[in-house]
């Protein structure tokens, strides 16, 4: 049988996605040229076939975007070519408008929707309404291409993101075997010849002596920064078991431990009744750990220390809280609070290595949430989270 594909005039530019194909099926040459008249402003791909098997020769070779089916054919109607067209599982969603010079009462509309039709067309056609149809499918068929090649893209840029965090972890786990082993060895060495120094005080002056104290002193710093990085670098992997978390008793035994820590302070420590949150029950006690040991030491200078930890619904969204009344922080730094080994009070004025709130912060993030702060200079801060 000769088969016909006809082409638009534009022809398509380098680059730009492929036209849309239109198969028309139907034995009369006269109906092809005048569906093809209809069709040709809508810029597809007209694909004409003069019978049922040279239809389903051409969908062996393409897709299309719509199929415009003639009931009545001979040798097989477009009934029993729909059914051959639904047995293919790259044809079986393909949308097909049975077009038919039947009345419609003649028509059998029940076996047509059961072989997948989307709709009947009757002559006489009405070019605009025949056109509008199409145009339909072709703009879905556009845009599930549109999609596809998206997601195609997508999946090209997460193979790459992927592979690239691949090899920033194998370089994180051999900077953390560096730090484990060749930096903290000979920081160990310094400590304990040091600290046999200390224990020989007849061989030593007390100028001496102030030395190595601050030797020791910043050994010790230093080797607690080596341990939050790896604290940090421990929570970039593992899995988070999520489960109901009782923040009321984490908090209540957090506090208690620090008072334990310092039993001359007085803290007004405060924990709202019946606070849970759904979460990993070993993060989240790191992560209220640092959340709260760091309002206990940004308290200290306070007459009457008050430590809150608490929950607010906002705009549906459940959120606790950690507040103190201490010494707070200007909000212009607020975007350096989160920072590893970012610090805004010295060393002297508050201990500490810079690494809790970091730590914080990979937690929440790790749960897929967020974490951020409010606080002014001399009134305490108050620092949200949402697991």
């Amino acid at each position: 049988m000769k088969q016909r594909r006809v082409m638009p005039e534009a022809e398509e530019t380098a680059g730009a996605p492929p036209l849309p194909n239109i198969l028309i099926v139907d034995d009369d040459p006269a109906k092809l040229i005048a569906l093809r008249a209809v069709l040709a402003p809508l810029g597809a791909n007209l694909v004409e076939a003069r019978s049922g098997a040279d239809a389903l020769r051409h969908l062996l070779k393409d897709d299309f975007a719509v199929i415009l089916l003639d009931v009545r054919m001979p040798i097989m109607s477009g009934f029993e070519t729909a059914e051959m067209i639904r047995q293919r599982p790259a044809s079986e969603q393909t949308p097909i408008i049975f077009v038919t010079a039947f009345e419609q009462a003649e028509t059998n509309l029940g076996r047509g929707y059961e072989l997948g039709a989307v709709d009947f067309v009757f002559s006489p056609i009405v070019p605009a309404i025949l056109r509008a149809k199409v145009t339909v499918f072709v703009e879905l068929y556009k845009s599930q291409h549109e999609l596809k090649r998206y997601r195609t893209q997508l999946q090209g840029l997460v193979q790459e993101r992927t592979t690239a965090l691949t090899a920033i972890n194998r370089e994180l786990e051999a900077f953390n075997y560096f730090v484990s082993h060749d930096l903290r060895a000979p920081l160990l060495a310094i400590d304990t010849i040091a600290q046999s120094l200390m224990d020989n005080p007849e061989v030593v002056s007390d100028a001496t002596k102030d030395q190595i104290m601050r030797l020791r002193r910043t050994s010790k710093q230093m080797m607690a920064l080596f341990d939050g990085m790896q604290t940090l670098f421990r929570l970039t992997g593992g899995d988070i078991r999520r489960e109901k978390v009782d923040i009321n008793r984490i908090a209540t035994e957090i506090g208690a431990h620090c008072q334990a820590q310092e039993p001359k302070r007085r803290v007004d420590f405060r924990v709202e009744e019946g606070l849970t949150a759904s979460g990993d029950a070993g993060l989240v006690r790191i992560l209220l750990t640092n959340l709260i040991s760091n309002a206990w030491k940004f308290t200290r200078d306070k007459p009457q220390p008050v430590i809150t930890i608490g929950s607010e619904r906002v705009a549906g969204e459940n959120r606790l809280f950690v507040r103190d009344n201490g010494v707070g922080f200007d909000m212009i730094y607020a975007h350096k609070l989160f920072g590893a080994f970012q610090r805004l009070h010295s060393q002297s004025e508050f201990a500490g290595e810079g690494i809790g709130l970091a730590v914080a912060q990979r937690i929440v993030n790790r749960h897929g949430g967020r974490i951020w702060a409010e606080g002014a200079v001399g009134e305490g801060a108050t620092f949200y989270f949402v697991l």
